[in-house]
């Protein structure tokens, strides 16, 4: 691979995935928003619906952020193989640091979310329990 095709190479692929990524966390906000409030378009959801949220919708999107920058981090490390300019190795590593930095990141704050989230409806589900 020539340094020039790498260099539009990996512009593309660092512009795609933020994108991407930014979609991604709008989208696991207002999840998040929904699952803590119980609140979904203005209409009150129930305990297991927001359950449900958070086992088939928010997590899943945590997952696909962690592969993502999983993936770009590899690529670009293999891309990296394949270019003779030692800065643009340099530029290669970085993205692929900066790519397995973002997903250890998101991986650890989507730990935390997740436990809390789950504490979070825990005490719904007890507040349900000791109004009945």
């Amino acid at each position: 691979m020539s340094d020039l095709t790498f260099l539009v190479a990996i512009s593309f692929l660092i512009v795609a995935t933020v994108y991407v990524a930014l979609l991604i966390a709008k989208a696991a906000n207002d999840l998040s928003a929904e699952i803590v409030t119980g609140v979904v378009r203005g209409i009150p959801v129930s305990r297991g619906v927001r359950e449900g949220m958070l086992w088939g919708m928010w997590l899943p999107t945590q997952v696909a952020m962690v592969i993502l920058t999983a993936f770009v981090a590899l690529a670009t490390l293999e891309m990296a193989d394949h270019v003779s300019g030692a800065n643009v190795k340099l530029l290669a590593h970085l993205a692929a640091f900066l790519g397995g930095t973002g997903g250890g990141l998101v991986l650890m704050s989507a730990s935390f979310g997740f436990f809390r989230y789950r504490a979070k409806l825990r005490r719904v589900k007890q507040h349900q329990a000791e109004a009945d």
